[in-house]
Parts: C-alpha cells; structure tokens; sequence
C-alpha cells in the first residue's frame, strides 16, 4: 500500500515540473510574439512634440524727456544809504563828555525848566547824565556842549537857544537881566503862558 502511495506521488511531482516546463515555453514563444506586434503601435501613437517660440524680447521704453529748468538769478541786493551825518558842532569836531554828580547837592536840584528850551523830557534826560544846577551847564566848554548836543541829537540847539548864558544868569542870581533876555524862560504862568524876552521874542 505505501509502494502505490510513493509511486502516486512521484507521478504528481513529475506532472507538475512538466506542466512548469511546458508553461515556460510556452510564454517565451507567444510572449515575445505578442511584444513585436505592440511595440510598433506604441511608437506610432506617440504625439509629435509641439515647436513653442521663444517669448518676444522686450521693447525698451524711450526715456522721458525733461525740460530744462530756467534759472532765475537772485536779485541783487539794494546798495545801503549811508546815514546822514550830524552836523559837526564844532570846527574840530571835538567831544568831551562834562562831569556830572551821582546825585542833586542837598537833595534838591534846581529848576533846570526854566532855561528855554528844556523841557520836562529834556530834564529828566539832564537829571539822568548827572546835570541837576545852573551852575553845572554854565560851565559846559565848547566840546562839553558838542557831545551833549550830539548825545540828545539837537542839532546845534543848545548854542542857538544859549544855554550856557541862561545857566550862568539863573546861577548867579541875575534874574532882572535874564527876564529881560529871555522872559519867563521855559516857565508858564496859570493860563499856560510864556512871556518872552528880548532873546526869545518871536518876530
């Protein structure tokens, strides 16, 4: 019984390696056949490749054409007018400031009004440079009256309304001769007038 079972087996292994062998031949034979009639059409149907031209090169733009700029020049600067000079006081043209005092001799000063000519702004200035009595501007010299004259820019005034003279009358107690030159001097009566003298008397 094992003899038959063996040889059975033997039979089926040899069939089996057979049919492997057959079946292998087989593929080799058709297998190629069937790989030389379909290679051509695969060739055939292969789309033709599709030319694209290269894109356009670009087109340069012209440059922008600016206008010249007009340049204006600046207008020339307007010539300084020289200052008018002040008239020189004196030939030489020589100043000298007088001395003045820290402050009135007893604390009172004279009234520095009563000279023709000076009124309160002037005094208050006077006061300011030291001059508070008659005496002080009588004794003015001729290059002290130039830089006072030229410093509260009178234009010649205190030589042409007579200070020094006036000072020196009112500072020696003359007042009969200086009424009778100049009046009243810068002094004003209660209806606000002024009596002149044969100095001051308008023409």
């Amino acid at each position: 019984m094992v003899h038959y079972l063996i040889e059975l087996a033997l039979w089926i292994l040899a069939a089996y390696f057979l049919g492997c062998l057959l079946g292998w031949a087989l593929r080799n034979v058709f297998g190629k056949a069937d790989q030389s009639v379909s290679e051509p059409a695969k060739t055939s149907t292969r789309p033709a490749p599709v030319h694209i031209p290269p894109p356009p090169a670009p087109i340069a733009k012209p440059a922008p054409v600016v206008a010249p700029v007009a340049v204006i020049p600046p207008p020339a600067p307007k010539p300084i007018a020289a200052p008018v000079p002040i008239a020189a006081p004196t030939e030489t043209g020589k100043m000298e400031r007088p001395k003045g005092l820290a402050a009135a001799r007893g604390g009172k000063a004279d009234d520095l009004q009563r000279i023709s000519g000076i009124g309160p702004k002037n005094e208050g200035i006077l006061h300011n440079l030291g001059f508070f009595h008659f005496d002080q501007i009588s004794e003015w010299t001729e290059t002290q009256v130039a830089w006072v004259d030229d410093h509260l820019r009178f234009g010649g005034r205190i030589k042409r309304e007579e200070w020094i003279k006036q000072a020196g009358l009112l500072a020696t107690g003359k007042e009969a001769e200086f009424t009778k030159l100049y009046g009243t001097g810068g002094l004003r009566n209660a209806k606000g007038e002024t009596l002149s003298g044969s100095r001051t008397r308008k023409p």
